[in-house]
This record gives C-alpha cells, structure tokens and sequence, in this order.
C-alpha cells in the first residue's frame, strides 16, 4: 500500500469499529424487522440498511470520487469501478444476526479496479478483527500473523466448509460431492462466508466451497486469506461481467488438499477453476 491506501486503511479501520459498536447496540435496543428478497434464505433487516447507510455515507463524505459496491444498493456511487471502489457487506450472515446474534460479520475492502488493496472483517459478535493488507500481511486483533507453514495432510484430514444448497448446486454441476465428503474427515457450515474464509486462512478449514456467494460477501476476507497464504478461486456463475452476480468461489489452505479435491469436480467445472 502506497501512503494515500495506508491512510484509507486507518480510516477503514475506524470506521468500521464504529460500525460494529452502532450494530451491536441496535441489537440490544431495537425490534429487528426482517423481510425476504430472493427467498426465505435472502434476508435483509433493517439494520443491514442502516450499517450500510452509515458506512456509505462516511466514506463518500471522505473520498468523494470513489466509488461504492455495496450488498443492499449494489452500486451508491459512479457505475465505473475502474478506479478506487469500497466494496461492503454491512452484514454478512444476516440469519445468524437476527437469530442467534453471533456469527455475522461487517465486511470492508477497498479496490483499485478488480485488485484488492485491503481488507476489514469484523467478528462484531466477539470483537475480533480480521485485517490485511495487499502485500503487508494479516493482522488480527492488532497481532501481526505469519504465513501459516505449508500443511502436509491430505484430504482424508481435511475439514470443509460447505453448505447443502453449495451441494446441490454443485451435484448439479456433476460434482461428485458425496464421494468427496465421504472421504473427508468432517465438514462444516457456518452461513457467513466472510468468517469462513477466515477459519481457512486460520487453518480450521481446510477447504471452503460456494455456489450463492457476491463479491461483497468474499473481498475483505480473501485479502485476509491470500495474505495467510492460503488459496482462493473465483468464477463468476454467469457471462454478464456484472460485479453484482453469483460466484462459485473455492479456498484452500494446502495445495495438496486441493489437488485431490479437484479430481472430484467434473471437467467443466475444474476447467472453470483452473483458467
């Protein structure tokens, strides 16, 4: 990060400090009010509006010329990302907020075009941020962390992340995915894709898969993941180009894990992942 991104940066990690003290304080004061927006699995609540609101607004007061894709309004400011873009998730794990309160994260990254610069997530729940910087390497808590050492297991003591509807989908892709849970020694889902992300660049995953995550829902924490040294695939489910569209996303700790995964994954598929 050149100057100008370090002091985005502090600014982010302010800010969304901030942000997570606002929502936590909600939580215990108000009546949260959820509705549907694409199924019974798609929620939005008030709260998620008012987040997003929050962190749109500081930013844009800030730096003016950037621009915004955010998860509730998709696209706040100029519809060219080429240039410096906050990309936001001003809830992420939205059912475990409302529910259980815990498990749900605020999401922050900042792009120059489709390059990441840094990443915020926010474990509000239990107060613990996942931070990094492109090239500066990942910070929790204020703790700076190393590289984890290349893992030599292989996928028979893996633990995956993995939800039943990424199953689905990708049985309908001809994945083979009950041969590969077969051989795996657990698997696991959470329903925030963002603290998943993180739980593999931590190594208490060692394989994630998606089939119904945005780019919101992955910038900050791939940041994170990648600066761990931990692997992530991104392909986007359609041909539009949109940055607001459905992605398959895999991540991985050690390559050999992913290496053997991947035999379990149909040829169309494996060649999305490895263009």
């Amino acid at each position: 990060m050149n100057v100008e991104e370090r002091e985005m940066y502090d600014f982010a990690n302010i800010l969304i400090h901030s942000a997570g003290t606002k929502l936590k304080q909600e939580h215990k004061r108000s009546v949260i009010k959820v509705r549907e927006k694409t199924s019974q699995m798609d929620l939005v609540t008030e709260h998620d509006l008012l987040i997003e609101k929050l962190l749109v607004k500081a930013i844009l007061e800030k730096y003016p010329g950037h621009g915004i894709l955010a998860e509730e309004c998709q696209t706040w400011a100029s519809s060219d990302l080429s240039g410096y873009t906050w990309v936001i998730d001003p809830i992420d794990g939205t059912i475990n907020y409302y529910r259980f309160g815990k498990d749900y994260a605020i999401s922050l990254a900042l792009y120059l075009g489709e390059k990441p610069i840094f990443g915020l997530v926010f474990d509000v729940a239990n107060g613990v941020m996942f931070a990094a910087g492109q090239g500066e390497g990942a910070i929790m808590n204020g703790y700076r962390l190393d590289i984890l050492p290349d893992r030599q297991e292989r996928l028979n003591k893996a633990v995956v992340g993995i939800s039943l509807r990424t199953m689905r989908d990708f049985v309908g892709m001809g994945m083979d995915v009950l041969g590969m849970l077969s051989t795996v020694q657990a698997y696991r889902y959470l329903g925030c894709a963002s603290l998943e992300l993180c739980k593999v660049a931590n190594g208490e995953y060692d394989l994630f898969f998606s089939s119904n995550v945005h780019e919101w829902d992955v910038a900050a924490a791939r940041v994170f993941l990648e600066q761990r040294g931990g692997g992530l695939l991104i392909r986007r489910k359609d041909d539009t180009g949109s940055r607001c569209g459905k992605l398959l996303v895999a991540a991985f700790r050690s390559p050999l894990i992913w290496e053997e995964a991947v035999e379990y994954l149909p040829q169309g598929l494996r060649d999305q992942f490895e263009a």
